[in-house]
């Protein structure tokens, strides 16, 4: 897919789709491409459809000619396909690596690949300076850029379902960081909440999207309009991670619509979420807590989400020009 804006610059990534890559896409005035075949995340295929994938992205790197590369890591494999565009034309290019493709079990095979990549790019974003201080370890420059601050355009529809109980919209797809059965375990003592847990379906485990306790629904992968409703209609946005410096997009979502948020206790999640949030560990005791403070204290929270939300643009603006002030710099 591809929207046709500046010639000068082409933002791509190796997925189906990737909010964060759009939303730069976005703010860059550039043309977008996502670049994918065959089944998405599924690693015995990799080795197949990164073949056609590599073939894909030359073909749309020396059709358009960009001078500027904004391109999605991982996999590393992409980044190095327009490592050699921009060798073969003099362009020069960004690389947005995604930090669990630095310390996660599944990539940290390529970490010395993405290392080598990194040093030719005329810049490296990451969303937390410890992986800015990484980067530029080995010799490389960094930026810091969360995920642009968003103000959500959709249909609003207000939904009455459910409507006697507190309700918990929980931003989940099914990867294997997500806490989910012990989320579910903790709705079980939940009984005054309804929890409301996205994701395609066709990931979850044998019996767990059957077996759920009465007061969940499993709503399906949701896209637009769909997703920002049920945010929108939910008390709480809940968002769980095993990894410890993972900065989760469904959380920067919620704070886009001023909506509290219920969030694992890791450090780059206090470091970034400064208010507006409760922080649980990843037990049923923890979330079950979690949820009757969110409760309690929903007025309180909701206030300070809308502070810091401004708190969080002004500071992306800030670091967001001196990316766009490098990118027009160059001939």
């Amino acid at each position: 897919m591809a929207t046709a804006k500046n010639s000068r610059i082409l933002t791509l990534v190796w997925a189906p789709s990737e909010t964060r890559t759009a939303n730069y896409a976005r703010q860059l005035n550039s043309s977008l491409y996502f670049i994918h075949y065959l089944v998405f995340r599924r690693p015995f295929i990799a080795p197949f459809k990164y073949v056609l994938q590599t073939l894909k992205t030359f073909q749309v790197l020396f059709t358009n000619r960009p001078r500027v590369v904004y391109v999605t890591n991982p996999p590393v494999f992409a980044p190095m396909c327009v490592l050699i565009y921009c060798k073969l034309t003099g362009a020069q290019f960004v690389m947005d690596t995604h930090p669990p493709s630095l310390y996660s079990d599944r990539w940290r095979w390529s970490v010395p690949l993405q290392r080598f990549v990194a040093r030719f790019a005329m810049m490296n974003v990451t969303d937390q300076e410890r992986f800015k201080e990484l980067f530029e370890s080995w010799g490389a420059k960094a930026l810091v850029l969360e995920n642009p601050p968003k103000t959500p355009q959709f249909k609003e529809v207000k939904s009455d379902e459910h409507a006697g109980k507190f309700k918990v919209a929980v931003v989940n797809t099914f990867a294997v960081d997500e806490p989910l059965d012990i989320i579910l375990e903790a709705v079980k003592k939940l009984p005054e909440a309804h929890f409301y847990i996205t994701g395609d379906k066709g990931l979850a485990k044998p019996g767990v999207v059957a077996n759920a306790p009465s007061n969940v629904t499993f709503t399906g992968y949701l896209r637009g309009d769909d997703y920002w409703n049920l945010l929108n209609n939910s008390r709480a946005v809940m968002v769980l991670t095993t990894y410890p410096y993972s900065l989760l997009g469904g959380a920067q979502d919620s704070v886009s619509l001023h909506v509290p948020i219920i969030l694992s206790d890791q450090p780059v999640l206090r470091e970034y979420f400064t208010s507006g949030t409760v922080f649980v560990e990843n037990t049923a005791e923890g979330i079950v807590n979690g949820v009757r403070y969110m409760m309690e204290h929903e007025e309180e929270l909701k206030s300070q989400v809308t502070e810091l939300r401004q708190v969080h643009k002004d500071k992306w603006e800030r670091n967001f020009q001196q990316l766009q002030t490098l990118i027009d710099a160059v001939k």
